[in-house]
């Protein structure tokens, strides 16, 4: 059987022979989620800057960030004028126009889409200096009830795409490089060198390591993307359930469209649209190694008010699993057929089943309110699921995420948003698959891990478009409870997840704060904080307060 990264190499031929060259403008190639544009395309959704822009699939493309801009820029022009009833106030169009001007200048290529097609080579795409801090131990899944997995939980700063930072200093080099030889071609790279100074001297280690790299192809408006690349399903930054703002990368190959389309026909109602399907290899583990990932996401938005998506991810296969037929695979990769199916998983050798964990999810935003009202947005997964077991996935079984975003809090200077997370006790585990839903020991979804809420605020304060000062908390609550599990009807069909004891919960306090200081010549300095306080801690009783912290200065080309 060929492997994942055979078909991808062949994909990729056989798309270079069919793409023909000569169209206009440049930019296939992406931008990494962690990338400050991000920031900025969001503060613009929150000020109706943007119309025709899906949200909640991420990376973009150079070539799309370049259509938004332009939309956004053309959305503040006809906003500025005071006898439109959505009018901006002068101090919120300042923010959007210096935003708007940055963005301008680092894009300008992606702006101007009647540019020439001469090829683009960037030996430093970006660059990217940091220094970090931690004395904070990861650890496992605290729950008792969990099935054993590889990945670790406990980071106080955003994920990076390199290995979790261990207790001590970090001092690291990033850097970037681009190449598209035409118009529908990109191969991108990025690497990292860091040397550690642990705590523990004989932890103290260098590293170098391939971030990202891969090529991306591009038809029209259908992307085929090939090597180890970072995507992004969350509706918010800090969030994400199935596939989080600050995931690891992954080595995929996928499809996707570069910009949002109209279905045709009567589906046009449903406004604008992307969709994204990708196959991953979860790479080495010690269950299951190098089990497979299939994910398709559909994103639509009717309006500029609202956004609502649909995922189905499906996590199977590795050294060591039992063998399925052609037919009972593709059924088990359609959700809408196999819900429906009967399934006697206390039966191993059941022709029919096939070791897998399917998850389902849905995310959504909407804004409420005139030009000053709110923003809602919100996640739901649902992990192992059939049609069985659906009243109780929607509740402790399920995670469910909730936001509340006040763009223009008191002042236009400051925003608010508030935050809410379950977690389910049985989110990110499985039974068979017991190496979760990971890749090289990191969470594909929100670190927060399984059985446990959140509960958080942030207040941000932007007076110019080039700084931004916010601070943060967030109390959490992890769970030590003891479950059994069994089926409760001679068929195996009514399965329950039921606890049984529990111990004191592990209490976890956090409080941060992070400063982003962005020029338009490029160069981007940000400073982070974030100390927390563990009540309960291990669930062993004691106290632990553990801090992080790190300075970033980022050259963007």
């Amino acid at each position: 059987m060929l492997s994942l990264r055979c078909l991808a190499c062949l994909a990729a031929a056989v798309l270079s022979l069919v793409v023909a060259p000569g169209a206009r403008g440049q930019g296939t190639a992406t931008l990494p989620t962690s990338d400050p544009v991000y920031g900025d395309i969001d503060r613009l959704s929150e000020l109706s800057f943007l119309d025709s822009t899906i949200i909640g699939q991420r990376p973009y493309s150079r070539r799309e960030i370049g259509r938004i801009i332009r939309v956004a820029r053309d959305l503040s022009n006809r906003m500025s004028e005071r006898d439109d009833e959505r009018a901006l106030t002068d101090l919120e169009l300042t923010i959007g126009d210096g935003i708007l001007r940055r963005l301008e200048i680092r894009f300008s290529r992606e702006v101007d889409d009647t540019s020439g097609v001469d090829p683009v080579v960037a030996s430093f795409d970006d660059a990217l200096l940091s220094v970090a801090y931690t004395d904070a131990e990861r650890r496992g899944f605290p729950a008792s009830h969990s099935a054993p997995t590889e990945a670790t939980i406990g980071s106080l700063l955003p994920r990076r795409l390199s290995q979790p930072l261990i207790p001590g200093w970090t001092l690291a080099v990033e850097a970037a490089q681009r190449l598209e030889p035409t118009s529908w071609l990109a191969f991108t790279a990025r690497e990292r060198f860091d040397y550690v100074w642990a705590n523990d001297d004989s932890l103290s280690r260098e590293n170098a390591e391939i971030l990202l790299g891969g090529i991306r192809a591009r038809y029209r408006n259908v992307a085929l993307s090939v090597g180890r690349d970072q995507v992004a399903w969350a509706q918010t930054a800090d969030d994400g359930l199935l596939l989080a703002s600050d995931a690891p990368a992954l080595d995929q190959i996928s499809l996707s469209s570069d910009y949002p389309f109209l279905l045709p026909g009567f589906l046009r109602v449903l406004g604008v649209t992307e969709a994204t399907i990708l196959l991953a290899d979860l790479g080495p583990s010690q269950v299951r190694s190098h089990s497979k990932l299939l994910a398709y996401k559909v994103s639509v938005s009717p309006n500029r008010r609202a956004e609502i998506g649909a995922t189905f991810m499906n996590h199977y296969g590795g050294e060591g699993g039992r063998p399925a037929s052609i037919g009972n695979r593709l059924v088990d990769f359609l959700p809408f057929i196999d819900i429906f199916r009967r399934h006697d998983y206390a039966d191993t050798t059941a022709s029919g089943d096939v070791d897998s964990d399917k998850v389902l999810g849905l995310d959504g935003r909407l804004f409420l309110g005139g030009l000053r009202g709110v923003l809602l947005t919100g996640e739901l997964l649902i992990d192992d699921f059939d049609v069985h077991r659906i009243p109780q996935l929607f509740s402790g079984y399920g995670s469910q995420t909730f936001n509340l975003i006040v763009p223009r809090f008191i002042s236009p200077l400051l925003s608010l948003k508030l935050t809410a997370k379950h977690m389910g006790i049985i989110t990110y585990t499985h039974a068979a698959l017991t190496n979760g839903m990971t890749t090289r020991g990191r969470l594909l979804g929100d670190e927060l891990g399984p059985d446990a809420k959140a509960f958080g605020a942030q207040l941000t304060w932007q007076p110019t478009a080039a700084f931004q000062f916010g601070v943060y908390g967030r109390s959490a609550i992890y769970s030590n409870a003891e479950y059994e599990r069994f089926y409760a009807d001679p068929s195996n069909t009514d399965f329950v997840v039921r606890k049984v004891s529990r111990t004191s919960d592990e209490l976890r306090d956090r409080a941060g704060a992070v400063m982003l200081v962005q020029t338009d010549a490029g160069p981007t300095l940000s400073l982070r904080f974030v100390t927390e306080r563990s009540r309960n801690y291990l669930f062993q009783g004691g106290r632990f307060t553990g801090s992080a912290g790190e300075l970033a200065f980022h050259l963007l080309f």
